[in-house]
């Protein structure tokens, strides 16, 4: 009868042991979970900075190719306005003749 007090007193130091294990197992779930929401958090803004990127970049060139269009249409235009001077220029310079003639 000595024996059954230790006995008991080890029954119950294992099962502490055991909870101990659950707890513990528990808790290192709980940080793989919170790991992984974190790196899961970590490549959604990684894919959203990329998004963005993505969209400053199409935006910059949508701006280039406007900026081209307008220097064309520029060009354009400048080169009609100096058309009209030089018809301008011709006809007042044969108007002088005219007078003169």
């Amino acid at each position: 009868m000595a024996d059954e007090p230790e006995e008991e007193g080890e029954g119950e130091a294992e099962d502490e042991a055991g909870d101990d294990g659950e707890v513990k197992s528990g808790v290192l779930a709980a940080v793989d979970d919170v790991a992984g929401k974190a790196s899961q958090a970590e490549r959604e803004v990684a894919a959203e900075e990329e998004k963005i990127a993505n969209e400053d970049e199409e935006a910059a060139e949508k701006q280039e190719g406007a900026a081209k269009f307008a220097e064309r249409i520029h060009e354009r235009i400048l080169g009609e306005v100096k058309e009209v001077k030089e018809v301008e220029d011709i006809e007042d310079r044969d108007a002088r003749k005219l007078r003169v003639g």
